[in-house]
């Protein structure tokens, strides 16, 4: 029972210390059960590197940072080792380059500047090393031009700030009348405010009735729609009526009509008819009028004192002085047809 105990002490014992190795390598970043080429690469400065740090290719991690160390020899060189673990790269050509190189997020770490060759580099032969820009030059680079339009902005600004300075010196008397016209109008607007709501609070039986009115119409015209309906289908078809009333045909014979009478004027005026001597000759006219006066007192005389003219009976055996009416009627017939004839 006790050898049993010792035995499974025993046995944690090795796995626990063997985690302990497969922890330390994995922390390095090396891998116990993987193929491993290595290779090493000389640096006058190693800054920034540090152990378990990738060997890129393209962007693609192939290998990792093992050891780094200074050169027995040289105490001004850093010996870098690093092993290569992807499957797709065994071996490097001769010719390849390793540069140690940084950028702003992930830090320092070696880039495989891959060169194609038919011959290739042994294990644990020294490849060629050689430092890339630093990180600062990269960020003075970029920050170079950044830092130029900053002076710029900081230049403009300044010159802006002392024109607004000399504005404000002068115009503070013309700023502080601006902001009491301002407060004026403020002022004026809550007066104008007091009194519109003034106006509504008074007027709002009027308002409410005004509204009540314009609900009644509304009403009345909806109720009225079937009028409306009827009034405007009135209204089309008279429209059709008209349309089909052939106007210009009434325009063409009342235009004849117009040149007939205008004719007859023409030939009035211009013609040698009694018409147109009666109109253009003023003394046919006194005539004519001179004679209707003198038949008018002849027929007054006539029919006051018919003796006088007459000697005969031709009405009969009454009184002959007096006139009846038919009597005055056959007697102006005569005195025209006397005259027409003279």
């Amino acid at each position: 029972m006790k050898l049993k105990k010792e035995i499974l002490v025993g046995i944690i014992s090795i796995v626990g210390i063997g985690g302990l190795i497969v922890g330390f390598f994995f922390l390095k970043g090396q891998e116990l059960w993987k193929d491993r080429a290595l290779y090493y690469a000389v640096y006058d400065n190693a800054e920034g590197l540090t152990t378990g740090r990738p060997v890129k290719l393209n962007g693609l991690k192939i290998g990792t940072v093992i050891e780094i160390k200074f050169q027995p020899t040289n105490l001004n060189s850093v010996v870098v080792e690093f092993e290569l673990t992807d499957e797709h790269v065994k071996k490097i050509p001769q010719g390849s380059t390793i540069l140690l190189n940084s950028d702003l997020l992930s830090g320092a770490y070696l880039e495989l500047v891959w060169k194609d060759n038919v011959t290739f580099y042994q294990d644990k032969d020294t490849i060629n090393a050689q430092v890339s820009q630093a990180l600062e030059d990269q960020i003075n680079e970029r920050l170079l031009p950044l830092e130029q339009k900053t002076n710029e902005l900081i230049s403009t600004a300044d010159s802006a700030i002392k024109t607004i300075e000399a504005i404000f010196s002068r115009n503070t008397d013309n700023l502080d009348q601006s902001f009491e016209g301002i407060n004026n109008s403020i002022r004026n607007f809550e007066r104008v405010s007091l009194r519109i709501d003034t106006l509504i609070k008074s007027e709002k039986f009027r308002i409410s009735r005004v509204l009540s009115n314009i609900e009644s119409i509304t009403s009345n015209l909806s109720e009225s729609n079937e009028e409306i309906t009827k009034l405007l289908s009135n209204v089309s078809k008279i429209s059709d009526t008209l349309s089909q009333v052939d106007f210009i045909g009434i325009v063409e014979n009342a235009k004849g009509s117009i040149d007939e009478v205008n004719a007859i004027l023409y030939d009035i005026k211009h013609g040698d008819g009694s018409l147109t001597h009666l109109l253009q000759d003023s003394s046919l006219y006194n005539r004519v009028d001179a004679m209707v006066g003198e038949a008018t007192r002849l027929v007054e005389n006539i029919k006051t004192h018919p003796n006088r003219y007459l000697q005969f009976s031709v009405f009969g055996s009454r009184d002959k002085s007096v006139l009846d009416a038919t009597e005055e009627k056959v007697l102006k017939k005569f005195a025209l047809d006397s005259l027409i004839k003279d």
